[in-house]
């Protein structure tokens, strides 16, 4: 019988899972660890393996004997080494489509907290401080003022819907894709150096990549205008922590609106206790319908691996196919 192993999740009970793979025949296993050691005794002759947070690099991948499939509870993949598995012959895949609204409607939430200072109202409230509007000055109207999106696929378009009614223009920066992809959404594609110099607010929609990781550095947020609104639900190793923490203080960036963080799940308290930071612990991506989407797409993708079928979504399809495997 095929042997499924999870790693880690951000649920507790796989009653549901337990039982969709005992219907296809295969045995389920739940390592219930971030930790690659601690799992690695199970996954070392499991047929497939779904990781959440716990990082499968070439290491322990190079130490498996019969895995065919690694599926990430997730958009991002960052945490599995693609290389690796390719070169073992293992599909990886991911589910890019199960939060894609989900996680546009927080960062929607987010940036609109941080334009209006909604934070700023609260804490004083919750101290006992009825503030007057001079508190917060200055808050401008949206309506004209310019978004700029680091990355425009799934989630990055939809934010782009959700603003253009709000009065937003959208600029965006994504060198993967064509000029009439921005149009027919609604932005107007530029650079990244345009994107910096042009944005009121600037939303962070692209993987974490060896080409993405720290970009947005002090240099980068020396360019940006000041009074900016800086988001980010992608991935925290895009940004530079620090450099960050210098704009807020420079005023550079006037408030920020973070779900993700270099060190997860103990992200640096400067950042998130610093007063223009409104932060929430990576959840942008929950709702109760996207988290069963979650769940069933990896768990479909497994047995269709196991039936010798193309899974839903392969990260590397095309270069196992094109090493023959």
């Amino acid at each position: 019988m095929p042997l499924v192993v999870i790693t880690d999740a951000e649920f507790s009970d796989f009653s549901w899972e337990q039982e969709f793979f005992a219907e296809h025949k295969i045995e389920l296993k739940v390592a219930n660890t971030f930790e690659p050691k601690e799992a690695l005794p199970l996954l070392v002759d499991a047929d497939a393996i779904v990781t959440n947070r716990c990082p499968l690099q070439r290491t322990i991948i190079e130490q498996l004997r019969r895995c065919r499939v690694i599926v990430r509870y997730g958009v991002g993949y960052d945490n599995v080494d693609v290389n690796a598995a390719t070169a073992k012959g293992i599909i990886v895949c991911n589910v890019p489509d199960y939060c894609t609204h989900d996680v546009a409607t927080h960062t929607v939430a987010l940036l609109l907290c941080c334009w209006r200072k909604v934070h700023l109202g609260d804490s004083a409230l919750k101290r006992g401080e009825w503030c007057r509007y001079t508190a917060i000055q200055p808050v401008p109207r949206t309506i004209g003022k310019t978004v700029g999106l680091f990355g425009f696929g799934r989630i990055g378009k939809r934010v782009a819907e959700l603003l253009y009614p709000l009065g937003f223009k959208i600029i965006a920066y994504d060198p993967y894709l064509t000029e009439e992809e921005f149009l027919l959404h609604g932005a107007e594609q530029v650079s990244f150096d345009a994107l910096l110099r042009r944005s009121d607010a600037i939303s962070l929609h692209a993987p974490l990549t060896d080409e993405t990781r720290g970009i947005f550095n002090r240099e980068a947020f020396s360019k940006m205008k000041r009074g900016v609104i800086f988001v980010n639900t992608a991935r925290g190793g895009i940004v530079d922590e620090e450099a960050l923490l210098w704009a807020l203080d420079e005023g550079i960036v006037e408030a920020a609106g973070l779900d993700v963080f270099v060190n997860e799940p103990t992200p640096n308290p400067k950042l998130v206790q610093h007063p223009k930071v409104i932060a929430t612990p990576h959840w942008a991506w929950y709702s109760e319908e996207a988290i069963w989407d979650l769940r069933r797409k990896v768990a479909e993708q497994v047995v269709q691996v196991l039936k010798g079928e193309r899974p839903t979504y392969a990260v590397n399809w095309d270069e196992l196919r094109a090493r023959g495997t």
